[in-house]
């Protein structure tokens, strides 16, 4: 991940043994280790972001939390979600040449279904992970809990901002890879039937979890992720003229994470 190693905590059993144990969920873990970066931190900001995220653009992020207002301690990072082109090898790791935007605005939700149909119940606001972002919040601020999409202080959300250039006001995106490729996009699900962790995923992330299984068990898993996270030229076109399409092509694609 190009860090050294006393840069990189690992969270081994050495970790989790001082901290009372590792939690059962990911969700759970997220949070006991964005909170103990926080109370570590020395920069100015955390940024919280997972392995299969990054900060999309070109644009500096010092500059982009520097331009927050004085009245904001936490900034929010929308998503974009990363998917293939029809055609393209889904095997690649982090591969995908587009990302779908997510669609607040009224009938998001018959747009996915006549967007994908027979699909659309699997995706909230246009998406099939999260819709809610990331975030950065500034340092050495008393009550302050590291949620998984938002920071609180004192048990109430911290009032935010938008990521934004602030040379043109554009929004900056955080870039979540939901499927890595087919292979690991297989393994995430495959540990979470294993495991039963779903004590916090919502509906529609158990509805894909309940077609995957099926999918699994007749080796049309393949197929399955090809038909959520691959676009047909159409598709693609729809949300290309609605603005809910962004191109990411791997080779000038500047990362930050």
């Amino acid at each position: 991940v190009g860090l050294d190693d006393e840069e990189l905590i690992v969270c081994d059993d050495a970790f989790w043994a001082c901290r009372g144990g590792r939690p059962s969920s990911v969700e759970a873990r997220q949070r006991v280790v964005y909170n103990d970066a926080y109370g570590q931190v020395i920069a100015d900001w955390l940024l919280v972001v997972d392995i299969d995220e990054l900060i999309f653009g070109d644009a500096d992020l010092k500059a982009v939390l520097d331009a927050a207002p004085t009245s904001r301690d936490l900034v929010i990072f929308p998503t974009v979600e990363a998917v293939w082109r029809a055609g393209d090898d889904l095997n690649n790791e982090y591969g995908a040449r587009l990302a779908r935007k997510a669609y607040g605005g009224p009938l998001w939700s018959e747009l996915s279904h006549c967007l994908y149909p027979g699909a659309g119940a699997f995706f909230v606001r246009g998406l099939l992970g999260h819709h809610m972002g990331k975030y950065a919040v500034r340092r050495g601020r008393a009550g302050v809990a590291a949620c998984i999409h938002e920071a609180k202080q004192d048990g109430a959300p911290l009032r935010a901002a938008r990521a934004c250039d602030p040379r043109n006001g554009r929004p900056v995106w955080l870039l979540h890879y939901d499927a890595i490729a087919v292979a690991a996009w297989r393994a995430k699900w495959d540990r979470r039937l294993a495991t039963g962790d779903t004590i916090e995923i919502g509906r529609r992330r158990r509805r894909q979890q309940t077609v995957y299984a099926k999918a699994r068990e007749t080796g049309d898993e393949h197929a399955l992720f090809s038909r959520l996270y691959s676009l047909t030229g159409a598709q693609a076109w729809i949300l290309k003229r609605l603005g809910l399409l962004l191109d990411i092509a791997p080779t000038d694609r500047p990362l930050q994470n």
